[in-house]
């Protein structure tokens, strides 16, 4: 019998589509999702770039917490590669699953602020009768969610009363104006701006696993998964399915750095998390490349000499937007002391030019001091506008922490393909 697992993901707002991984021993299946087990604060309608994601893991054996968080970082790092401005991660600071008393007459909704009267009359023996106070109530009290059963009785009303305003017109007669042209004709009352679905289709989600996303029955992968069909005027009727194959089990520290910057808003802690990553092969590179490096910058120039090529370099500037190209070759702002030198190109090594750079933008992210052997030194105040200005080191750190990570699978398993 398969295995399943949902688990919590955070910053992961509008993925909007499924995304199915495989090629490590489960496989995963991000997806939309709504949290909290909503009944009474339950919306008629979900946007889809407003909705959260989870993650569904499905495997055939069991699931130990430490496996499976450990394929969700590996899973969400071939994700973080193919898309650099997302930052979903498996990094959370506040859980939203909860687990219910089994011995409660109740279950919890709402995020835990409403209860549900849960009784199973088919299955538990303990549960003699259930009958209805109100001879009115059409309700099945044999399905024991009967609390939600109730709930979703006024849901349905709720849901069939929108589909009719998103479909009402009225005609109307607007006089031109030094504002706005005139219009004579039928107007929307209401108009979407966004795709959307309906509850049902939303809560729905979650029977979705990764083996329905699978190859049909003559092999061929689809590239759209139909949603449970609704009613609802204008709701979409199916998602994409964006397909990721990762095989590679990387570093587990290296992973938790990378992620710490993925996830980070604040960007002199993301700039540091992604040079944590470099700051692993401090002593190794040098011994790698059987050289002395005294210093800390000199050992970062040792890590990019491990990593880059000077061609690689090139390449990446020649790919960068025009305005982080100009951010990087012109004198960085700080908040304060000193501007930061840019990089200069014409220098004979573009890696230890790259190295220069990012060191000193470290130095003045990690420290406060006013002076330094009694001249001014640089500094970014958190929260600045000048902090800002880090993003385009960031730029580059990342990329070369994504390097460091992959170098580093490679030293690790030699024999690997």
């Amino acid at each position: 019998m398969a295995n399943h697992a949902l688990l919590q993901l955070s910053t992961s707002v509008g993925i909007g589509r499924f995304i199915l991984f495989e090629g490590l021993e489960h496989s995963m299946l991000v997806k939309p999702t709504v949290y909290g087990s909503p009944v009474l604060t339950a919306q008629a309608i979900y946007f889809l770039e407003q909705m959260e994601s989870v993650a569904h893991v499905r495997g055939e054996r069991g699931l130990p917490q430490n496996e499976l968080e450990y394929i969700v970082d590996n899973y969400l790092f071939a994700f973080a590669k193919r898309h650099p401005e997302a930052r979903m991660t498996f990094r959370i600071r506040e859980g939203r699953f909860w687990q219910d008393d089994p011995s409660s007459m109740y279950i919890s909704a709402d995020q835990m602020l409403t209860e549900t009267l849960a009784l199973d009359a088919l299955n538990d023996p303990s549960v003699l009768a259930i009958d209805a106070l109100d001879a009115s109530d059409d309700i099945d009290l044999n399905d024991w969610d009967i609390g939600v059963n109730y709930a979703n009785q006024a849901l349905t009303a709720y849901v069939d009363n929108v589909s009719a305003i998103l479909q009402k017109k009225v005609l109307a007669q607007v006089a031109p104006s030094d504002e706005r042209d005139g219009y004579f004709g039928k107007l929307r009352v209401v108009k979407p701006q966004a795709p959307y679905i309906d509850v049902f289709q939303a809560l729905a989600l979650e029977d979705v696993h990764p083996r329905l996303l699978g190859a049909d029955h003559a092999g061929k992968l689809p590239a759209r998964f139909r949603l449970l069909d609704s009613a609802t005027h204008g709701c979409e009727t199916e998602l994409d399915i964006e397909r990721i194959s990762e095989t590679k089990r990387y570093t587990p520290i290296l992973l938790s750095h990378f992620f710490s910057g993925v996830k980070e808003q604040n960007p002199l802690k993301a700039y540091l998390a992604y040079y944590n990553v470099l700051e692993y092969y401090f002593e190794e590179a040098p011994a790698l490349l059987t050289k002395s490096a005294r210093t800390e910058l000199e050992q970062l120039k040792c890590v990019l000499e491990l990593l880059t090529t000077e061609a690689d370099i090139t390449a990446k500037l020649a790919s960068a937007p025009t305005d982080t190209l100009r951010a990087i070759t012109s004198p960085l702002l700080t908040s304060v002391g000193p501007t930061i030198a840019g990089v200069d190109q014409t220098k004979p090594s573009l890696r230890d030019e790259f190295a220069r750079w990012l060191y000193d933008i470290r130095c003045a992210v990690v420290h406060s001091k006013k002076t330094r052997k009694g001249s001014p030194t640089s500094g970014f105040e958190p929260y600045s506008v000048a902090s800002n200005n880090v993003t385009f080191g960031i730029w580059i750190v990342r990329w070369l922490a994504i390097l460091c990570i992959e170098k580093d699978y490679d030293l690790t398993n030699p024999s690997s393909p």
